[in-house]
């Protein structure tokens, strides 16, 4: 049997542990009002459940990243089809969406199609139309009543939170 001596070597090191962080605090989120002055301002630290439905996968996962940090509950389906299916499903098990965020031009079903179905089977529930085609809303081109607002992309992240939180009932937010 070899053995092979065994030496310990000890040298005393400058300590190089960074040190604690500092509590910094970040600022309030501002919001929008959307030009509706008879609203109150809205509060930015509200979760809602939000199913985003788009056929491109990196919309999605940029929108899933962003809302999530917004505190967000985010539900994500790429494409119409399967949006529809996630929205039942969420009916079903008595956890309904919030408000429904879809894009405009998908190949399966298009989002005036995802929102007529959205409110026929929950009314209530907003739908947020995303378009990279230009300018849809009620006053500037045809737009679907089941539809609530029409937003272009790309978007601007704060902007939709503040719209979400405005568009939710208070209900909702309340959580």
């Amino acid at each position: 049997m070899n053995t092979f001596p065994c030496f310990a070597y000890s040298e005393s090191l400058p300590d190089t542990t960074p040190p604690a962080p500092r509590d910094v605090s970040r600022p309030e989120l501002s919001t929008v009002n959307a030009g509706n002055n008879s609203q109150d301002p809205v509060s930015p630290r509200r979760s809602l459940r939000v199913l985003c439905i788009d056929d491109d996968e990196m919309v999605l996962e940029s929108m899933n990243d962003v809302l999530a940090h917004f505190g967000h509950q985010v539900g994500v389906a790429p494409g119409g089809t399967r949006g529809i299916e996630m929205f039942r499903a969420a009916l079903l098990q008595g956890a309904p969406y919030d408000v429904v965020i879809t894009d405009m031009n998908m190949p399966d079903v298009g989002g005036y199609a995802v929102a007529g179905m959205i409110k026929a089977e929950s009314s209530d529930t907003p739908v947020i139309l995303m378009t990279g085609a230009g300018n849809t809303t009620r006053d500037g081109g045809p737009m679907s009543a089941s539809v609530d607002t029409v937003v272009s992309k790309p978007v601007q992240m704060q902007e939709l939170n503040d719209l979400l939180l405005q568009m939710a009932r208070p209900a909702q937010v309340e959580k």
